[in-house]
């Protein structure tokens, strides 16, 4: 195995660890490449939710916005 591509899930730290002790040619963690997409993905996230208002406050900013 050249390489192993998958997202950050804890889950794929344990195989690639598992593969590591069971494949003697197989180096582990270094031949891991992560997913950029999903990196990518969860950075967005993460800046996007800055900008979330709580569920309480969008109703009362949409009652005000009603009275004017």
């Amino acid at each position: 195995i050249l390489s192993i591509t998958c997202d950050n899930a804890s889950n794929n730290d344990t195989m690639v660890n598992e593969l590591s002790d069971l494949l003697e040619d197989f180096p582990g963690e270094t031949n891991r490449t992560r997913c950029f997409l999903h990196i990518v993905n969860l950075v967005a996230k993460t800046l996007i939710r800055q900008f979330d208002v709580p569920k309480a406050k969008v109703d009362t900013i949409m009652d005000e916005a009603e009275k004017q």
